[in-house]
């Protein structure tokens, strides 16, 4: 045996690898040579190259537990677990111990938190004046939040027709023009269990065109419309958006087609329409029950990919009942994890919504001019309010809270911020 042909060889020289490099480990001379590489004491500067060698061997022998356990599982029916479990358990586990090395969650003195807060402290300092988090394309909405920060679940929730999936979209299509700009590309993907990505596909062109939809939906297009419409199409082409529009998702499905698309498409923001529509993992005892999980297991979701998820939420009906209906936190609707579980809670409210729809009628002993007087105070407001959003922060975990007015142009289902609209 030469030492020096096992050194050219380029493996690590270590007191283990030397030994299994010995041909007759049995033979007399051979013992006694393996007894004294023993004596060796070892390097610091191979220490490195035991641990790595513990872990692989390690990882081998997880690997071997798993998919032994799933071999098992799949070849016997006296299980509660469908082959749709077995797989998403497989892939989660397979998942887990390929990310073993680079797992972060591990203890973490006070110096090394710090040292990584300075870091991006510093990386906000070099973005000069940009926000550090994801731009939403709201500038009111980004100074109160910083962008819309890694980790954070966000939740966006109003009562029915407030326009929070048009919202959510134009967020996302903000948000997927920055990263167009940005140097490693990053993508956007919508789960959208209630709409079909054509749906929503057909608001965004709206949006973009500045043809109103119901135009789109008809086909009632002049010359003038299908030139727009096709510049816009080739002008928002390519953008990284993606869409899945699977219903009746469990939030371990949604973290199984996550794991693929971040992998696959550098994913950096996600959005879910709705939270209400994800699917419970196990039939509970009560719907409260079920969305303390679900919504437990988003947030866990955006810390363990490291990325904002938004999530939208409908509102509790009470919301109705009050001469104000401007949303609060206790209108969450049936579930008051909602609130705790989420880094940021943000409500749309239109008050021209309620208005246009509770014009005053007359009484029957009013007279005309009290009726006149009231009906005129109604359509001042009306037209005070008519384009106007409000995007009420109610929860930041992190940040102040208030109030955002938006611009709402329901012919093409648009928000845009009050600066923005101002520009046009």
């Amino acid at each position: 045996m030469c030492l020096e042909d096992f050194h050219k060889s380029q493996k690590n020289v270590s007191i283990d690898t030397i030994k299994n490099y010995i041909p007759d480990i049995q033979s007399k001379t051979h013992k006694e040579l393996s007894f004294q590489i023993d004596q060796i004491v070892f390097s610091k500067d191979i220490f490195s190259n035991y641990l790595e060698t513990l872990q692989e061997l390690h990882l081998r022998r997880e690997l071997f537990k798993i998919t032994q356990n799933k071999n098992n599982e799949s070849t016997t029916f006296e299980t509660s677990n469908s082959i749709k479990d077995i797989f998403l358990d497989l892939e989660k586990k397979i998942f887990d111990l390929s990310n073993l090395k680079k797992n972060d969650y591990e203890l973490r003195n006070f110096s090394s938190v710090t040292k990584a807060s300075l870091q991006l402290v510093e990386k906000a300092f070099k973005k000069k004046g940009k926000y550090s988090g994801i731009v939403s394309g709201f500038g009111d909405l980004d100074n109160m939040l910083g962008g819309l920060q890694n980790s954070d679940l966000i939740i966006l929730a109003g009562r029915p027709s407030m326009g929070k999936t048009a919202l959510a979209t134009n967020i996302a299509f903000n948000a997927a023009k920055y990263f167009s700009q940005e140097e490693d590309k990053g993508s956007v993907v919508m789960f959208s269990l209630e709409m079909s990505a054509e749906q929503i596909g057909l608001r965004i062109l709206a949006e973009q065109s500045k043809i109103p939809s119901d135009k789109l939906r008809k086909g009632e297009l002049n010359e003038k419309d299908s030139l727009e419409l096709q510049n816009t199409y080739q002008e928002i082409n390519n953008l990284n958006f993606f869409f899945d529009d699977s219903p009746n998702l469990t939030v371990s499905e949604l973290r199984s087609k996550l794991r693929r698309y971040k992998n696959n498409y550098n994913i950096k923001l996600v959005l879910i329409d709705y939270l209400q529509l994800i699917k419970p993992e196990s039939n509970r005892d009560n719907r409260v029950n079920e969305l303390s999980e679900i919504t437990r297991n988003l947030k866990q979701l955006a810390k363990e990919f490291d990325l904002p998820v938004i999530s939208l939420s409908q509102l509790s009906r009470q919301v109705e009942n009050r001469d104000d209906k401007r949303p609060l936190l206790s209108d969450l609707r049936e579930s008051g994890s909602i609130e705790q579980d989420a880094d940021v809670v943000m409500f749309i409210y239109r008050e021209s919504y309620y208005l246009q729809r509770n014009e005053p009628t007359r009484g029957t002993d009013e007279t005309q001019e009290s009726y006149q007087k009231k009906h005129d105070t109604w359509k001042d407001r009306n037209e005070e309010v008519f384009n106007k959003a409000e995007l009420i922060v109610a929860k930041q975990r992190n940040g102040p809270t208030g109030k955002i007015e938006l611009y709402f142009d329901d012919k093409y289902t648009k928000f845009l911020g009050i600066e923005k609209n101002a520009s046009n």
